[in-house]
């Protein structure tokens, strides 16, 4: 598959998902959020060899590597929570609460198949695509921007219902955000042999912690510290600060690749 057509994949699913928000906008968040599955349905409809692409996908070509990745998944991302929280508490930029259990989903199941359908579009598929063609650096910056847009249709739609202060820069530090996080999510990709198991045991496990513990950018509900989402979330600004140097990290150790 040519690199454009990888590209394409990209847009394709980025256009789709701004058009199932548009006309889905009076929908709850919970059935605006199935665009999840979007980028692992769209992608089979670009796969040459599905066969080949369920074995790579499945890692049983790669166990070794596909089990440790999956292991150190879930502890990376509490780890860049964790570095977050503690920022925005020693910057004051946010106070510490009570851990808020309502209306956060702890199940991690569905969780781990919601983030199952990015990763597996994203990471599995147009990642390595478009690693084949380009440097890591350009490789994970496209993809980055791609999943960054990804998220904007959502995020905007959220913003005009509930009104959050400075609802265009929430907007706009989000989407950068989650550019960064493409960076960590296509290192630990690119290590676990493009298994679905490590990116997805990332994304699902950021899924949990950063709501619980900085509230949601979404919803605008608060977790264990409450302050502007916009400024304290691990997709805010904060998260863009403690992602620079994370996205520098897996640039030079990507290097070789």
């Amino acid at each position: 598959m040519s690199a454009t057509t990888c590209i394409w994949f990209g847009v394709i699913t980025d256009v789709i998902t701004g058009l199932w928000v548009y006309f889905g906008r009076e929908l709850p968040f919970k059935i605006l959020s199935y665009a999840m599955f979007f980028p692992t349905i769209i992608a089979f409809l670009f796969v040459d060899n599905i066969f080949d692409f369920v074995i790579r996908v499945s890692g049983v070509e790669q166990i070794g590597v596909s089990l440790l990745y999956g292991f150190l998944a879930g502890p990376i991302s509490v780890s860049i929570v964790g570095i977050c929280a503690t920022v925005v508490v020693f910057m004051g930029w946010g106070v510490r609460t009570n851990f808020k259990q309502e209306g956060h989903n702890n199940v991690f199941v569905p969780a781990f198949l919601r983030a199952a359908g990015e990763e597996i579009g994203w990471r599995c598929f147009m990642l390595p695509c478009l690693m084949s063609y380009y440097s890591p650096a350009v490789a994970l910056l496209i993809s980055g921007i791609i999943w960054g847009f990804f998220h904007v249709p959502v995020l905007i739609l959220l913003t005009c219902k509930l009104q959050p202060p400075k609802p265009y820069i929430t907007v706009l530090v989000q989407c950068i955000a989650c550019v960064l996080s493409a960076f960590p999510h296509g290192w630990i990709a690119v290590k676990s042999g493009y298994s679905l198991w490590a990116s997805t045991m990332m994304h699902a496990a950021w899924n949990r912690i950063n709501p619980a513990i900085l509230g949601s950018i979404y919803t605008q509900q608060p977790g264990y510290i409450e302050g502007d989402q916009w400024l304290i979330n691990g997709e805010g600004l904060i998260g863009c600060m403690v992602m620079l140097p994370i996205a520098a990290f897996t640039l030079w150790d990507l290097s070789p690749y």
